[in-house]
């Protein structure tokens, strides 16, 4: 079964009280005790970076580990997030982009940066959270290196992550993000099985708020999560 196993990347949104909007939401208080759960069973929670540099050296790591990351930067990722891993002594990585920084609902740029030395990584969600594969070729171009440019310069340090919006990806696209200098790019649930280990193809485990039941929680933190779960078309 070893080779079945991936480790589990967990992928949330914003946490806090539900708005009834489409976003995945998780209440702060399933999200305490999903830490309360890592920090029990005794997981490792390593930052994306730790894990790609693991990957890319061909490094094992062991079964109680994850990593978890945040889409879009919601003004709950500063005010409720980064307070709890704080508390629990665990890392994360922000993907956000930086047209939706300041918007209602999104954390301003004074509050990214205050995440990020806090001691969250941020990485990029795009330039306008376009999903990539229905825009033009030069379009996508410009939405990775404008919005790796943009936060690097705002937050003076460098940004080499990347979350496709809605986890679209091409070929063509994971190799633009090679090009402008990315290490390593998260998806959803798509690719194919030979992707388990792809820097610019990581897949992930959305979290949401049926997620407080310790059973189903267990499940996702497995390793084996992919083998039950239909995946997708990475376009």
């Amino acid at each position: 079964m070893r080779g079945l196993w991936t480790i589990p990347i967990l992928t949330y949104h914003r946490v806090g009280e539900p708005k009834g909007d489409h976003v995945p939401t998780v209440t702060p208080e399933t999200f305490e005790r999903h830490l309360r759960f890592l920090q029990r069973h005794r997981f490792r929670v390593l930052e994306l970076g730790e894990l790609t540099e693991a990957l890319a050296q061909g490094r094992a790591v062991g079964r109680r580990t994850t990593v978890m990351t945040f889409d879009d930067g919601y003004e709950e990722t500063f005010s409720i997030v980064a307070p709890l891993l704080r508390k629990f002594g665990f890392r994360a990585t922000v993907f956000v982009a930086p047209t939706e920084i300041g918007s209602p609902g999104f954390m301003t740029w004074e509050q990214v940066s205050a995440v990020a030395q806090d001691g969250l990584q941020i990485g990029s969600h795009t330039m306008h959270h376009t999903c990539l594969p229905l825009v033009p070729p030069e379009q996508a171009v410009e939405e990775l290196s404008e919005s790796k440019r943009v936060l690097e310069q705002r937050l003076g340090q460098p940004v080499l992550w990347l979350s496709y919006p809605i986890g679209g990806f091409t070929p063509q696209i994971q190799e633009v993000a090679r090009q402008v200098g990315y290490r390593a790019c998260c998806t959803t649930n798509r690719g194919t099985s030979k992707t388990t280990r792809d820097l610019f193809a990581l897949r992930r485990i959305k979290m949401t708020e049926r997620d407080r039941h310790p059973l189903l929680l267990w499940a996702k933190l497995s390793g084996y999560y992919d083998l039950f779960r239909r995946l997708e078309q990475p376009a």
